[in-house]
């Protein structure tokens, strides 16, 4: 009996193992070929946090043979890096964002390598089979059914679909039978959906995407756009960037734009933040023998040069280099010889008043006063050459008023300095009144800016118009500014004693004490203030203190509170 049994068990697996291999089998054939093949065009891709630890992890695809992906957006959100896994196992850096929505949660990029893409769907029917593809090895393509397909944006496809596959494939590849995208799969509770891949290949990327609020919530850095000016206008935005962003904007702007002087003077400033003058030169004579336009990449080369050096602080780095306003010059008149601009001849001008010849540079000055570069600022050097010359006042106020004449109105923060030009001149001519007007208009294009060099200004010229409340003021906000400066407590505490603040001068005056206890300054303003405030003989010490500290001024004060004493 038990052989029977024995027998019966044994035919019934046999029966058994037929039938799981026919299912394989059957499961095998009736994934098509195509499908198969669209792994190569998956992968894994993986985000990480500013420390660098991980962020968030997804799948995607490729779209086009040279590196252009797919995924979803929201792994991006708050990421400094990411790199994505090929079929292989290779890893590539994510180089670029080349557009997102957060709202249909994709985006595309670009990785710097060879790949296979991924044909997309040019339609999509209600009712049909599809596939759900990753590079996973623990996912084989997984069925899925598309039972509705509604429009978005009038021509992009957004499926509805059966399946049992979970949130852990978001990104992957839905294909139809013949292998093609229908889109990126999408898991959200009970929904399950594929956005149209079209819609993120369609994605244009302009000058201003940097800008975009989407692609502001990642660090990466976005892309240049194909064309010349809008890749210009990125590439001037990415000033303002991390380091790494700023180089990987330049290094595309290079391979896009190589005859284009652009991209090798961004190099170029770029590495003179770092102090690489070496290469920064090397950059520079580069643009030289490759840019197209040899007159710009003469005045970049001579342009840089006199912008260090008239750096005291960068200067004395470039004797190897031979970097001299001689050899700035001898660029620009270079850039002039090619081609006849005023602003390289205005360039020239600037570097002969650096060189202390400013008769000359005047004469340079005025003559670009006859060009179409006729502007407020080259007014303002010709009044500084005049400063410089020992000039009458009133001429120079002429051309300072002509340069701000010449400034568009309604003014914008560009009509700044020479506002403050024409102040410090009224200043010096004893127009306090209007000096301060100009200060005023300063202070407005900058709304909060400025530091307490510019207030401690301001003051001084209203204490020199008697303008007590005003000077006051603002010397109150150099000293919150920076709280650890004696200079401002002493000037606060002298205000304070002219308009009779006896206890409030006294404060101030001790506090720079205890900022600088040698002020010298501090000590006679705190003894007049005492000795106006009933407390003649502790006032009369630090008089005294005063004096011997060296003060001129401290003899004068000794003889008038000691009679009053007396």
């Amino acid at each position: 009996m038990k052989r029977i049994m024995n027998q019966d068990m044994k035919n019934s697996l046999r029966t058994i193992l037929v039938l799981i291999s026919f299912v394989v089998t059957v499961s095998t054939f009736a994934q098509p070929s195509a499908i198969k093949k669209l792994a190569d065009a998956t992968f894994t891709l993986m985000t990480f946090k500013e420390d660098g630890s991980i962020l968030s992890s997804s799948n995607g695809f490729f779209i086009s043979a040279d590196g252009v992906c797919v995924s979803p957006w929201k792994p991006f959100i708050g990421a400094s890096r990411a790199v994505v896994i090929d079929n292989k196992g290779q890893k590539h850096n994510v180089e670029a964002l080349m557009g997102a929505n957060g709202i249909y949660d994709i985006v595309k990029f670009q990785i710097q390598s060879s790949t296979t893409p991924a044909a997309l769907a040019t339609n999509v029917t209600a009712n049909s089979n599809a596939w759900i593809v990753t590079t996973s090895k623990s996912y084989p393509p997984a069925k899925a059914m598309v039972t509705k397909v509604e429009k978005f944006m009038e021509k992009y496809n957004y499926s509805v679909l059966t399946t049992d596959v979970d949130d852990k494939l978001n990104g992957a590849i839905v294909a139809n039978d013949k292998g093609q995208v229908i889109g990126l799969y999408s898991s959200n509770n009970s929904i399950k959906s594929a956005t149209d891949a079209a819609f993120a290949r369609d994605f244009v990327i302009s000058g201003l995407s940097q800008n975009d609020l989407t692609l502001r919530e990642c660090a990466i850095r976005v892309a240049l756009p194909a064309s010349v000016e809008e890749a210009t206008i990125a590439l001037m935005l990415s000033a303002d960037k991390s380091e790494s962003y700023r180089d990987g904007a330049i290094k595309e702007f290079l391979g896009k734009f190589p005859t284009l002087n652009d991209g090798y003077l961004a190099n170029a400033n770029l590495l003179i933040t770092k102090n690489d003058f070496a290469n920064a030169d090397k950059t520079l004579r580069d643009a030289i023998a490759k840019a197209q336009a040899k007159d710009e990449a003469h005045y970049n080369y001579a342009r840089t040069i006199y912008i260090c050096m008239v750096n005291p602080s960068i200067e004395p780095q470039l004797k190897s280099l031979g970097w001299t306003l001689d050899k700035a010059m001898s660029e620009a008149e270079k850039a002039y010889k090619i081609k006849a601009e005023p602003q390289y001849r205005h360039l020239q001008a600037q570097i002969i008043y650096s060189k202390g010849d400013y008769e000359k540079a005047y004469k340079e000055f005025e003559a670009l006063t006859t060009t179409p570069l006729k502007n407020p600022e080259i007014y303002l050097e010709m009044a500084q050459c005049k400063q410089q010359l020992k000039s009458d006042d009133k001429e120079i106020l002429g051309l300072l008023n002509q340069s701000i004449e010449l400034c568009d109105t309604p003014y914008v923060k560009t009509a700044a300095p020479y506002f403050l030009a024409r102040a410090k001149q009224l200043d010096k001519m004893g127009d306090y009144r209007l000096a301060m007007k100009d200060y005023y208009t300063y202070e407005y294009f900058y709304r909060g800016q400025l530091g307490p060099e510019f207030y401690y200004m301001r003051e001084q010229c209203e204490a020199k118009g008697k303008l007590w409340k005003q000077a006051l003021q603002d010397i109150l906000i150099a000293s919150r500014l920076d709280p650890k400066e004696p200079i401002y407590c002493a000037e606060a505490g002298s205000l304070l004693l002219r308009v009779n603040k006896l206890d409030a001068a006294i404060d101030a005056a001790k506090q720079a004490i205890k900022l600088k206890p040698d002020f010298a300054e501090a000590y006679l303003i705190l003894g007049s203030a005492q000795c106006q405030n009933k407390q003649k003989e502790e006032g009369i010490k630090n008089i005294q203190k005063a004096k011997e500290l060296g003060n001129q001024q401290a003899d004068s004060f000794l003889c008038k509170f000691k009679n009053e004493v007396q």
